[in-house]
């Protein structure tokens, strides 16, 4: 028979019980709290500390390893600590909703000519409303029609003569007793980290706000690999998962309408662009085949789905549009920064490179597109780093240091800096490098050979050298960081010199970098070069775009003819594949050196 004990958790002393051998990680879960695990509880990201008293299991070799001394101090980690018997439970640090993301991006103009819209008949009778129906209205979703019939004849009872068809590109979609009625229309995207909605009138293009979340599938993983593996082992898990963002999509849909008063229910569209994985997620598709050889998508093609069907909270006679990938790594979000920034009409030659876990890069010359990923990790997004931390309050965002050895740090909401986020961390990477604080294969210079002010900061902690950021000495940077930089920037910049020697140019040849993403915006063009993930030659060429994923959404969202663009981009992208590339691995090994 299991044995069960009492877990409480501190402050709140919120109470459960538990069977034995239950990690403190689902146990927390248990207890609905959320618990963000970039490694999905592999004990590797260190995130999930807390401090616990009572009867749990020996520290694994994992914590000895991480925690070291911290475990004299009952520190543990809550994905490897599991429960022998009752346990009280601190956690040291609170969920935040203070995440920050970009919302804004820079895109082509497009004519408002949206794909949504009402055909209002002469006031003229049930007869006449039949006939159109019949002639022209072919339902979107033909399984819907008869009941749609059927409302139809029942709001006639009410002797209501106005009406009006909402359409989809000639497809009936409603047919509404209350034509003055506005249609709005969402445009939505659905990054790893991060997830923007936008709301639009539809009748005239003007937006209705801007709202923004963690994607809470951050909970079971910080990249997209650890997700698909979590779909795949665990019972249930891409239903999970498909559960959380769409909880999170409807909360976003419900802080959007109730800011404006709008009812949901007249929301008629919602066009999603997300990397190939989350659009899985999204539909409750599997992604395991994204995961290993071939990398075989179930789906790349553009999709339409009933709302119902998915249980997003908008009309239910609405559509939910999926925008197209192009391969397993180089997804909707990117065809639809393409879109957006009009790539496909350069006239120059151009390299466009979203910056994240998973680097994705596509070049252009003479109008076509050549397009590949690489599996950069979490590290540059200040995950999988000792201190690092996503862009919330406390973050350090950027860092500067003076030909004194000052270092300047610029924090996120000013107060204390509590740890280190993605673009605080390449800067600080590229002014350590620049200093010779950090050498060109990754090490820390000896002491003697930098300035005083900087060697003071090169101290011992837990027994393994760092470099302290924050004069409180609780945000450092340790080799294995270093480590995890040179990892991501070499893996990213191989694949750009690859994609270049397919096409057959050099750096020197480029016209432009256009770098997306909400990550790449906070990035300064020096600190790029700086880590080398670009030539120094290259510093004047780099235009930071922001998030052109959500601007393609809403060039769908609000014109009919960006919608066959977006697809024409998704089928003429021509993918190199790295893992068939022999020379990658060679490639990769030479970008993993710093500037010297």
């Amino acid at each position: 028979m299991v044995s069960l004990y009492e877990i409480t958790f501190l402050p709140k002393k919120q109470t459960i019980t538990v069977a034995q051998g239950t990690t403190l990680l689902q146990a927390m879960r248990t207890a609905g709290m959320i618990v963000e695990t970039p490694c999905d509880g592999r004990g590797t990201c260190k995130k999930c500390q807390v401090k616990a008293t009572g009867d749990l299991t020996a520290p694994t070799e994992i914590e000895t390893t991480s925690l070291g001394k911290l475990l004299a101090d009952g520190i543990r980690l809550a994905c490897q600590a599991k429960v022998a018997g009752s346990v009280q439970v601190e956690l040291l640090s609170e969920q935040t909703n203070s995440f920050v993301t970009l919302e804004e991006g820079q895109s082509m103009q497009w004519p408002l000519d949206p794909p949504v819209y009402k055909i209002i008949p002469e006031k003229i009778g049930a007869e006449h409303e039949q006939r159109e129906l019949d002639l022209g209205l072919v339902p979107l979703f033909p399984d819907k029609y008869p009941g749609l019939l059927q409302e139809i004849a029942a709001n006639h009872e009410t002797g209501s003569n106005d009406q009006a068809a909402v359409v989809k590109n000639g497809k009936l979609l409603d047919w509404q007793f209350q034509p003055e009625r506005i249609c709005y229309g969402i445009a939505l995207d659905i990054g790893t980290t991060s997830v923007v909605a936008e709301l639009f009138d539809l009748a005239s293009g003007k937006t209705m706000g801007v709202a923004s979340c963690l994607n809470p599938q951050t909970e079971f993983g910080g990249d997209v690999l650890t997700r698909i593996s979590f779909a795949a082992k665990q019972a249930g898990g891409t239903q999970l998962l498909q559960k959380k963002i769409i909880g999170e999509i409807n909360r976003l849909i419900e802080q959007l309408t109730t800011a404006k008063q709008l009812d949901s229910q007249d929301i008629y569209e919602v066009v999603v662009a997300g990397n190939t994985t989350m659009q899985h997620l999204l539909l409750g598709v599997l992604p395991s085949s994204l995961a290993h050889a071939p990398y075989w998508p179930v789906f790349i093609q553009q999709v339409e789905v009933s709302p119902s069907t998915l249980g997003i909270t908008i009309s239910k006679q609405g559509v939910v549009t999926v925008l197209p990938s192009a391969a397993a790594f180089v997804g909707a979000d990117i065809v639809a920064g393409l879109l957006a920034v009009g790539l496909h009409h350069y006239p120059k030659t151009a390299l466009f490179i979203d910056i994240g876990t998973n680097g994705e890069i596509v070049l252009c010359k003479n109008g076509s597109l050549v397009g590949t990923s690489s599996a950069a990790g979490p590290a540059l997004e200040g995950m999988n780093i000792t201190c690092g931390c996503r862009a919330e309050n406390g973050a350090i965002e950027a860092v500067a240091i003076a030909s004194d050895g000052t270092v300047d740090l610029q924090v996120i909401s000013d107060g204390l800096s509590t740890g280190i986020c993605g673009s605080g961390l390449i800067d600080l990477v590229s002014e350590l490098v620049r200093c010779g604080v950090i050498t060109s294969n990754g090490r820390f210079a000896t002491p003697e050979k930098i300035l005083p002010a900087l060697a003071a900061r090169l101290v011992t902690i837990d027994g393994r050298q760092v470099f302290v950021i924050s004069k409180e000495r609780k945000v450092f940077l340790s080799q294995k960081d270093i480590r995890q930089v040179q990892l991501a920037k070499g893996a990213i910049t191989a694949a750009i010199n690859l994609l270049l020697q397919e096409v057959g140019i050099s750096f020197e040849e480029l016209d432009e970098v256009l770098v997306a993403g909400a990550f790449g915006f906070h990035l300064q063009p020096a600190s790029l070069v700086g880590i080398g993930l670009l030539p120094r030659f290259c510093q004047n060429k780099i235009r930071f775009v922001g998030n052109t994923a959500k601007e393609g959404a809403k060039a769908v969202l609000l014109n009919r003819n960006a919608s066959a663009e977006v697809q024409q981009i998704g089928q003429t992208i021509k993918i190199v594949e790295l893992s068939l590339q022999p020379e990658f691995q060679d490639c990769f090994v030479k970008s993993l050196a710093f500037p010297a």
